[in-house]
């Protein structure tokens, strides 16, 4: 990967997208992790220091102080102010007052929901758009929350696989110590990605590329010597999760609406289902 070409090229994206919208400023989400921080320093670059402000949006139990501190070690390295939000009291009057069923996995996404509804009113209050932090080996694979983590206003690191992120992160200067962590949404305590996928990214990636860049088909890949079960989980993903990559479905009723413009569906995702 031509790091120094794609940056580049990122940098003119995000300056061309915020023109268009005749917007300066940015939020975005800070965990620690290497995809918000490579999403940092991109909208940094673009952007400008003062023009990007930080969100640190921490579960108590579930956080880990060493995130919460290297989130704090990116704000403060690219100049950036910055909020810190504690999620907990939210999801806690969720569950209390909507007197629903308690389930680990439906509370895991209403809390990446609550962060981005913080994100959105942080937005609204400076009249700025949302910078999205999940990369392409999570869009592919469907590993995002929909309406939380996947929603945003322009996504910056959205085309580059997990692995090209931390790539991208040695060349902007990302401290080495978040580019080997884990990656962990951290929703569920001890939660990593890769032990939830069943494979490290490198492997991941490398299966992600053949099929959908290379058109390989499952029995291609596992013929070139990857792990059947794993082969076979991460394609059955990318089908099952469509859903998180198309915009909602809108059922054509006629030809025409009252505006007299055409109803079109949404536009589908390149990721083949």
């Amino acid at each position: 990967m031509d790091c120094r070409e794609i940056y580049e090229a990122l940098i003119v994206g995000v300056k061309d997208y915020f023109h268009k919208n005749n917007l300066n400023k940015a939020v975005i989400g800070l965990s620690g992790g290497v995809d918000s921080s490579v999403a940092s320093f991109l909208a940094v670059k673009s952007l400008g220091s003062k023009s990007v402000t930080g969100i640190l949006m921490p579960d108590a139990g579930t956080t880990s102080k060493e995130n919460m501190e290297d989130a704090k070690v990116i704000a403060k390295k690219l100049k950036i102010s910055y909020k810190i939000f504690p999620i907990n009291d939210f999801l806690d009057s969720f569950k209390k007052t909507s007197g629903l069923k308690r389930d680990k996995y439906a509370e895991a996404n209403a809390k990446a929901r609550i962060r981005m509804m913080l994100l959105y009113y942080s937005a609204n209050l400076n009249n700025a758009l949302v910078i999205g932090t999940s990369d392409k080996s999570e869009i592919a694979l469907g590993y995002t929350t929909k309406y939380g983590d996947n929603a945003s206003d322009i996504l910056v690191i959205g085309d580059l696989w997990k692995t090209e992120v931390i790539e991208m992160g040695k060349f902007l200067g990302v401290p080495h110590s978040i580019l080997r962590k884990k990656p962990s949404a951290e929703l569920i305590k001890g939660q990593t990605a890769e032990k939830e996928l069943g494979a490290s990214y490198e492997v991941l990636d490398k299966i992600l590329r053949m099929h959908i860049e290379q058109d390989l088909s499952k029995k291609e890949i596992i013929e070139k010597g990857f792990n059947k079960k794993i082969v076979q989980n991460v394609i059955k993903r990318i089908r099952t999760n469509e859903h998180k990559r198309r915009s909602p479905v809108i059922i054509r009723v006629s030809e025409k609406s009252f505006h007299g413009m055409e109803w079109r569906m949404p536009i589908t995702n390149r990721f083949k289902g």
